[in-house]
């Protein structure tokens, strides 16, 4: 097979995969304005970017800051 017909089979796949993954895929049946996103971070250095992060936000957004205390695991 010539690189050209190479690279046509690959083209054709990857469209393929596309179009199967936005129809097969789960997705919202509709979008949820008021969806609340949570975010969190550490009490190393990702916190104070997380910090520094919502005080940007907070002119755009409606930011809540509730302390709610969850484990993770830590690398």
């Amino acid at each position: 097979m010539n690189s050209d017909k190479k690279i046509v089979v690959f083209l054709a796949g990857f469209i393929l995969v596309g179009v199967m993954v936005t129809v097969f895929f789960p997705k919202e049946r509709e979008k949820n304005g008021d969806a609340v996103i949570r975010i969190g971070a550490g009490d190393d250095i990702s916190g104070v970017l997380m910090n520094e992060t919502v005080d940007e936000l907070s002119g755009k957004y409606t930011i809540a800051e509730t302390m709610e205390s969850s484990s993770f695991k830590d690398c």
